[in-house]
């Protein structure tokens, strides 16, 4: 598993870890899980498409939308 502290650039600013892998990430806030996806076809990627980095980013989509989850 990887990890990034991600800073939003919206709202309050707050910053982010994101924690990431094939397929999987997941986005905490001062130790609380914001959102988890364990499971790349639960974003509509397919497994073998799912990379480390392509995770990454979604994440960081996630956090500037607040998809999913609250600031």
């Amino acid at each position: 598993m990887f990890t990034q502290e991600y800073t939003r650039s919206e709202g309050q600013r707050l910053s982010y870890l994101i924690t990431y892998d094939q397929g999987e990430y997941i986005i905490q806030r001062d130790g609380e899980v914001k959102k988890s996806v364990a499971d790349s076809l639960v974003v509509g990627v397919a497994p073998h498409e799912a990379t480390p980095d392509l995770m990454l980013r979604m994440a960081i989509s996630d956090i500037e939308l607040l998809a999913g989850m609250e600031e």
